[in-house]
C-alpha cells in the first residue's frame, strides 16, 4: 500500500521529471551498509516517481531490508539543473509486466520491449519513491545556465 509522501515534488521541477528519461537511484547495500548507485530508467505520472525492476537486483534486495533511497535526476541540456529526492521506497509485484511495458514504452518514445527483455522466470516489481527531503537548487544564482547553450555555438 502506497503512502502519502511527507514532502511534495515542486511544480518547477515537473518538468525536468518529464523531460528526462534516465535517473540515479541510490540505496544502502544490504551486505555491508555501503552506498549502491545505480543508473534507472523511470516514469513520472505527475505525482510520483517509479521504476521498474528485476527481483534479482541489488536495489530490490537492499530496499527490501532498508526502504531508504536518493534519487537524482539531472538535466540533459544543463547540468545546473538537477533534482533530488531523499525518502523511502515501496516495492509491489509488476506480474503482468504492464509497468514495465509502460516504462519502455514511454522512455523509449513508442517501441515495445522485446519478448526477451527478461531471463525465463525473471520477477518484475515497481519500486515507488516516497519524498523526505527534495533539493533543486538553483546552483551560482542561474549565472551558468546558459554555459551548454555557448558550448554549442
Amino acid at each position: 500500500m502506497l503512502q502519502t509522501p511527507d514532502v511534495l515534488i515542486p511544480e518547477a521541477s515537473h518538468r525536468l521529471l518529464e523531460k528526462s528519461i534516465i535517473g540515479t537511484i541510490s540505496t544502502i547495500r544490504h551486505k555491508d551498509q555501503q552506498l549502491s548507485s545505480h543508473p534507472v530508467g523511470f516514469v513520472w505520472d505527475g505525482e510520483a516517481v517509479r521504476i521498474s525492476s528485476l527481483k534479482n537486483r541489488m536495489k530490490y534486495k537492499n530496499i527490501l531490508v532498508d526502504p531508504r533511497v536518493s534519487f537524482c535526476v539531472i538535466s540533459a541540456v544543463n547540468v545546473m539543473n538537477y533534482l533530488e529526492i531523499r525518502g523511502y521506497a515501496t516495492i509491489e509485484d509488476d506480474a503482468n509486466r504492464e509497468f514495465a511495458r509502460r516504462q519502455f514504452v514511454e522512455n523509449s518514445g513508442g517501441d515495445e520491449p522485446p519478448v526477451d527483455m527478461d531471463p525465463p522466470g525473471a520477477e518484475r516489481i515497481i519500486i515507488t519513491i516516497h519524498p523526505q527531503q527534495v533539493s533543486s537548487p538553483t546552483l551560482y544564482g542561474g549565472r551558468f545556465d546558459n554555459m551548454q547553450e555557448s558550448k554549442k555555438r
